[in-house]
């Protein structure tokens, strides 16, 4: 009899045993599926321009929805996360991040598919969902990518303080600025070589459009030319990851930016030397004031423009318009009486909390209304027009204009980020109250 019982508990045991084997196997085995699909969405949300912390934030929320604890680490070219299930079973994923680009009407969608997770049995459904938003073709391309480049540079040659020569001048180079870049997009070998060459043959033309009209100063024709690859947004969203001690991630992006200015100083330097050197061009002209109405146009057209630079969706132009007016207004309000550095601040600080207000109201992402904003008020211009007289031996303009622009940076990602930090406060006692 004790023999009889000691076997049924050695059998048991056994049994006991092969179920946790079999448990843990499946856990391995679920674990791996939901590991690959949070390197899927960290990859999606990288490559449509979610800066570090947003792409660590939203896998950790997703694994919390999964059952799981996430560990991310993002920087601007390498994630890695540590999927770690409630047996204690753990799986690392790392992954060399490409390079990336705005497309915020595929960020809209992923993070509408991060709102809809709830259930693991789901998985596949959700990376199917996640394949298919990534291989839709962009929103804008070819002439009609072009055209808005247009739009976009005679813009920023009015917020430029330029006159109605340098908005045409502006505008053309912007056209075949943008249109040249698309082009060159299909020669991935050029890589660095593409701002020098781009801003070369913009500054030749800018030249030459001053033989051709005069009345203009062929500077800030050539800057609202190529005003498309200025980092100035990406700046700020480096100082934002800086902020968040996203130290790597910002450090890496704020590099990049510079690197990019400098590429595009030197390309421009050269296009200048060139056009001096075969048809020299007496002295520049002197921009014609234009009456103080027309920037708030010019700010209007620029953020339609944003649509195509953003990559938005059509249904979002009012928000970027005025998303756009906002951030000018509060700069302008601001700046006249206590200066430019709280003025910016203050620009990010009502945008970021409009844009909190916009998502709670609509339930469509903030960003649609922060980042143009935030375009209007970036200061790649800044650090642009320094470097140029860093180049022309003017050094105390240089290292002036360049602090300006690390300054405008900082107080833009300040701004923001009381914003994202109190405003979702304030919004959930106000919905509770609401209750």
């Amino acid at each position: 009899m004790v023999v009889e019982i000691g076997a049924i508990a050695l059998t048991l045991s056994l049994l006991s045993v092969l179920v946790d084997v079999l448990s843990i196997s499946m856990n391995e085995q679920s674990l791996a599926q939901l590991a690959l699909f949070l390197r899927n969405l960290g990859l999606a949300l990288h490559l449509s321009g979610a800066p570090a912390q947003s792409v660590e934030r939203v896998l950790s929320s997703v694994g919390q929805r999964f059952g799981v604890k996430v560990e991310g680490f993002a920087v601007l070219t390498f994630l890695a996360l540590t999927v770690v299930a409630p047996s204690g079973v753990r799986r690392t994923e790392m992954l060399r991040l490409p390079p990336y680009d705005y497309n915020m009407a595929r960020l809209i969608e992923l993070q509408a598919l991060c709102r809809e997770i709830s259930d693991l049995a789901d998985l596949p459904d959700y990376a199917e969902r996640l394949a298919a938003i990534m291989a839709q073709p962009v929103s804008w391309s070819g002439w009609r990518y072009a055209a808005m480049g247009l739009l976009l540079s005679a813009s920023v040659a009015l917020l430029l303080r330029g006159g109605w020569v340098e908005m045409l001048c502006g505008g053309l180079i912007g056209l075949l600025f943008t249109a040249a870049s698309q082009r060159l997009a299909g020669f991935p070998r050029l890589g660095p070589a593409v701002p020098v060459i781009l801003c070369a043959a913009a500054a030749i033309l800018a030249q030459g459009l001053a033989h051709l009209l005069p009345q203009q100063s062929p500077f800030i024709s050539a800057v609202a030319g190529v005003v498309l690859l200025l980092p100035g947004f990406t700046l700020t969203v480096a100082m934002s990851e800086l902020a968040t001690q996203n130290y790597l991630a910002g450090t890496g992006r704020l590099t990049g930016a510079v690197i990019l200015l400098f590429l595009m100083g030197a390309g421009l330097a050269i296009g200048t030397a060139l056009s001096q050197a075969v048809w020299p061009l007496a002295a520049p002209g002197s921009v014609v004031p234009l009456p103080a109405w027309v920037i708030w146009p010019a700010v209007a057209i620029l953020g339609v423009s944003l649509l195509a630079v953003l990559q938005a969706p059509l249904s979002s132009l009012p928000v970027s318009i005025g998303g756009c007016l906002l951030a000018w207004a509060a700069y302008s309000l601001t700046s006249a009486t206590l200066g430019n550095v709280v003025g910016a601040f203050s620009g990010a600080l009502a945008i970021g909390v409009a844009g909190h207000l916009y998502q709670w109201l609509s339930g469509r992402p903030a960003v649609l209304v922060e980042t143009p904003g935030l375009i209007t008020l970036v200061p790649g211009s800044l650090g642009f027009r320094g470097l140029h007289a860093l180049m022309q031996q003017e050094s105390v303009v240089g290292i002036n204009l360049m602090t300006d622009m690390l300054t405008t940076g900082a107080v833009l990602a300040v701004g923001l980020l009381l914003a994202d930090n109190i405003m979702p406060l304030l919004l959930r006692q106000a919905s509770r109250e609401v209750v």
